[in-house]
């Protein structure tokens, strides 16, 4: 073989090498994709829960106000608890995803530096990939 084919086979083992490290960050995208989505989700149930709470109790309270109970502060006492730590239970779940959404982000960070670090390594894999992937200039 002669110095030139071995050089070809080497460039087109690095071209080969870039193009499964990107597959593998692509994946590892994707994952990050669905965990966000998760997360978003909790965001979701947890905004709903806080908000629910108030408007219910103040619905349960006006019910309450109408039926003639003889304890009735009591019964206002159970339902504004029960309501308060519904919507503290919550404000709490909101604060928790946005925390793991944040750190999510500092991940899909960290993974578009090392596609465009593996996408630069390789001329052709860097030609093929430079219109779909939003590679910034340094």
């Amino acid at each position: 073989m002669t110095f030139l084919g071995g050089i070809s086979i080497i460039r087109e083992t690095d071209e080969q090498d870039a193009l499964a490290k990107i597959r593998t960050l692509l994946a590892l995208e994707r994952n990050f994709m669905a965990e966000e989505r998760t997360i978003l989700a909790e965001f979701r149930t947890g905004l709903a829960i806080a908000l629910i709470g108030p408007s219910a109790s103040a619905v349960i309270v006006y019910l309450f106000s109408r039926v003639p109970i003889n304890e009735g502060f009591l019964a206002d006492a159970l339902v504004f608890i029960f309501f308060i730590s519904l919507t503290s239970a919550g404000i709490w779940l909101i604060l928790r995803s946005r925390r793991k959404l944040i750190k999510i982000r500092k991940k899909f960070k960290i993974l578009k530096q090392c596609k465009t670090k593996v996408v630069k390594s390789s001329n052709t894999v860097y030609n093929l990939m430079c219109d779909l992937l939003d590679i910034e200039e340094q």
